[in-house]
C-alpha cells in the first residue's frame, strides 16, 4: 500500500502573506458585547499554499476587518455586497498564531491590497507600506 505525503505547510507562518479568497459560507452566530452576530467562515491560500480559515463576524461596526477586505477587492461605497463574489479574489493577510483549548490556531488578523504589501523574503512580518517612487511625492511639513 503506497501513501503520497503532501510536503505543504499545514498552518501558515506568522506575519504577512499573498493570499487568495478560496470560499466563503455562512458560519455559526456568535456572540458579542452588543448582541448575537452572523459569521462569515473565509477561507483563504497563502502564497505557499497553506490554508487558513478565519470566521469574520458580520455586525455592523464590529468587525471592520471583513469590511476592509470587501473594500480592498470590491472597492468603497457598495452598501450591498455577495459575499461569494468575494471568491477567487486576491489580498494580502496577517496570520497571527493564537493558543486556545491545548491547541495553537492561525488567524486572519488584518487585510491589505496586494499594492500594499511588500514582500520581503527575509522576513514575512514586514507590514503593508506604500512605496514612494518619487521624492516629490514625499509630503513635508
Amino acid at each position: 500500500m503506497n501513501y503520497k505525503r503532501t510536503l505543504v505547510p499545514q498552518m501558515p507562518t506568522e506575519g504577512w502573506h499573498f493570499a487568495e479568497i478560496t470560499n466563503i459560507k455562512e458560519g455559526k452566530s456568535a456572540n458579542t458585547k452588543f448582541s448575537v452576530s452572523d459569521t462569515a467562515l473565509t477561507t483563504f491560500v497563502t502564497d505557499n499554499h497553506s490554508l487558513v480559515t478565519q470566521s469574520f463576524l458580520m455586525a455592523q461596526g464590529v468587525n471592520f476587518t471583513l469590511e476592509k477586505l470587501i473594500d480592498i477587492t470590491f472597492g468603497e461605497g457598495d452598501e450591498q455586497v455577495e459575499l461569494e463574489n468575494l471568491i477567487g479574489k486576491r489580498c494580502g493577510i496577517k496570520v497571527e498564531h493564537r493558543f486556545w483549548n491545548n491547541r495553537v490556531f492561525a488567524n486572519v488578523v488584518d487585510v491589505c491590497s496586494l499594492d500594499e504589501l511588500v514582500e520581503d523574503e527575509s522576513d514575512s512580518s514586514v507590514p503593508p507600506t506604500h512605496m514612494i517612487t518619487d521624492l516629490e511625492d514625499i509630503e513635508l511639513d
